[in-house]
């Protein structure tokens, strides 16, 4: 059995977590509840997307030294 890389849609990642910025900035009378999971959706994006990043520039780093030598 073969294990799936985990993946994200970068786009969709990134789309969700301006949402709820949005969600809080928009907000009026917070529902401590619902803003608790918003904040900790919004990290676990955060952190999701980060990693990506960090991953992206590593292959372009790679590409880079590749066509470098």
């Amino acid at each position: 059995m073969t294990a799936k890389k985990n993946t994200i849609n970068f786009g969709k990642a990134f789309e969700e977590l301006e949402e709820i910025t949005e969600w809080f900035d928009s907000e009026e009378n917070l529902d401590l509840d619902k803003g608790l999971k918003q904040f900790e959706r919004g990290l676990e994006l955060a952190g999701e997307l980060k990693k990506k990043l960090a991953e992206v520039e590593n292959k372009v780093q790679e590409i880079k030294e590749k066509f470098d030598a």
